[in-house]
């Protein structure tokens, strides 16, 4: 393609390449500028912002004011950075994924379209719900297993609060991503990519791929924190292969290969 050449959208209308990067351009404008005011919003609560990461550990029957500790002059400084960027980004994401959308949907088709408010709709509905899912039940139990683990071992348990946070951060992160996951094996198979029968087959490598993926979210490699946030995500696989029997049934046609009734083929 020619520099300066006329891109062709769905509405017959054409657009030069040099209009298209300058619509780039405002929308990595706009982007940046809803992450700065995310983050210097997140620079003025940043008190309330640790408070709600320490809820885990209140929640698992601990002090933070005598557990999280710091060991340099400047690490607090250093941790209100880290919260404000982190707090920021969560803060501007839906504006950010607002305005990509509105530079890629004049590509896209009318079905296309049709897809795309549910796809963003269901992601963020997953991603807080992984959120969630870490806030109120894992990192609680996760610090209470600590916990009771260092009495067992004899030991104080005394932890950094930027350790402290970097744990927290990571592990609501890496949930919240995690949870994409069936909305990715979905859309896969929406698109004609990943059928439910290869789903069920390699199930045993499913298992593999949870577990490394599980290893990778958490910070420690206990068997505690990788069942803990495995299991879910193994358990989501298996609703998958049920939700891409039922989407692949609704849509058969007569000229099609017939799509066996039994969710887990052998």
């Amino acid at each position: 393609m020619l520099w300066g050449e006329p891109f062709m959208t769905n509405d017959t209308e054409t657009k030069p390449f040099l209009e298209h990067l300058d619509d780039l351009r405002w929308v990595l404008v706009r982007s940046a500028f809803a992450l700065v005011i995310g983050i210097a919003l997140c620079l003025a609560l940043t008190k309330p912002l640790i408070d709600f990461l320490e809820w885990p550990l209140r929640r698992a029957g601990q002090n933070p004011e005598l557990m999280a500790v710091v060991l340099h002059p400047a690490d607090p400084f250093f941790i209100q950075m880290q919260v404000s960027l982190m707090g920021g980004i969560v803060l501007s994401l839906p504006y950010i994924l607002y305005q990509i959308s509105t530079f890629i949907l004049p590509a896209l088709t009318p079905q296309e379209k049709r897809y795309l408010a549910p796809v963003f709709a269901a992601g963020a509905v997953l991603f807080l719900a992984g959120l969630s899912f870490c806030y109120f039940i894992v990192l609680p139990e996760t610090f209470a297993f600590f916990v009771e683990y260092n009495k067992w071992m004899g030991v104080t348990a005394m932890w950094t609060l930027q350790n402290y946070i970097d744990f927290c951060v990571q592990m609501l992160i890496g949930l919240g991503l995690a949870f994409e996951f069936p909305l990715v094996l979905i859309t896969l198979n929406v698109l004609g990519i990943l059928s439910h029968d290869t789903l069920a087959t390699y199930r045993r490598h499913a298992i593999v791929v949870v577990v490394v993926l599980a290893a990778c979210i958490t910070p420690s490699t206990d068997f505690f924190s990788l069942s803990i946030v495995g299991v879910p995500l193994y358990a989501m696989y298996e609703i998958c292969i049920w939700l891409t029997w039922g989407i692949e049934k609704r849509r058969r046609k007569p000229d099609l290969p017939a799509v066996t009734d039994d969710p887990y083929p052998r």
